[in-house]
């Protein structure tokens, strides 16, 4: 499986993390190429190493939250399928959200893309924001310190329905339902039942390049957090955590942080 620069770039850069943070990337990443070595003699184990690629990144992200303290991060259910599973479309949710923001006459934002560069003596990526109107560039330290709210509660935006509207639709009752039924589908790959042994078909080709998207999105979502610590917790990734527990009903809205408030920054 070729990677373009930028996706190598990235996977070097994580050399410089550590631990379990550090390993399920990479694993990750060992898993996605196993899996395109094989796609045409064993389909089926290409899809569960695609699948197992996907759940190593997640459980990179899940780490990074959990040894960097975020509130609520000791809530986020490990080794349970259904929380790995639910990362990459919880994440696209929230890029369907900022790309409608963007379009939104009323927000600053005119584009934005990432960066590879370097903070502390390590390897770590970056986020700019380009404004609308003005020739100038915003790049948030840490890169995903900001928050999105609600101008009329005051409270931070969950991304409930985002989610709902970008992964499920009318087919599912709850957020969990859905959840659970695309971690059911991994197990669906390997094991037989009454009606048969499983069979793969179809594009493997598009299906892992699809696979290598998600998992480089996760891959960019721990350089933007992990190497930053020393500056502090990022809002946004605080409010996207407990917008995941609590679509996921691990926490109630009690427990959601409030918005930063900018009046008591330094």
């Amino acid at each position: 499986m070729e990677f373009t620069g930028f996706e190598k770039k990235a996977e070097e850069a994580l050399s410089d993390c550590k631990g379990a943070v550090k390993h399920c990337a990479l694993n990750a990443l060992h898993h996605l190429k196993k899996a395109w070595d094989i796609k045409e003699i064993d389909p089926a184990m290409a899809v569960f190493r695609g699948i197992t690629a996907e759940e190593e990144a997640a459980s990179s992200v899940f780490y990074t939250l959990k040894n960097q303290r975020y509130q609520n991060a000791k809530k986020i259910r490990f080794k349970e399928h259904t929380y790995k599973q639910a990362l990459f479309p919880y994440i696209k949710s929230i890029v369907r959200f900022l790309g409608e923001l963007n379009q939104h006459n009323g927000t600053p934002i005119e584009t934005y893309h990432l960066q590879h560069t370097e903070h502390n003596k390590r390897k770590a990526m970056c986020l700019h924001l380009k404004l609308k109107q003005m020739d100038m560039v915003a790049t948030p330290t840490p890169p995903l310190h900001f928050n999105i709210s609600n101008p009329d509660t005051g409270k931070v935006i969950i991304f409930e329905d985002e989610f709902k509207r970008t992964n499920i639709g009318d087919t599912f009752d709850s957020v969990l339902d859905y959840v659970k039924h695309i971690a059911d589908q991994r197990n669906n790959v390997l094991y037989a039942n009454a009606g048969g042994r499983p069979v793969v078909k179809g594009d493997m080709s598009g299906y892992l390049s699809e696979q290598k998207k998600k998992i480089f999105t996760m891959i960019y979502l721990v350089l933007l957090v992990d190497p930053w610590i020393d500056e502090g917790h990022s809002a946004f990734v605080q409010q996207a955590l407990d917008g995941f527990l609590l679509l996921l009903e691990q926490i109630d809205e009690n427990d959601v942080c409030p918005p930063v408030d900018r009046n008591a920054q330094g």
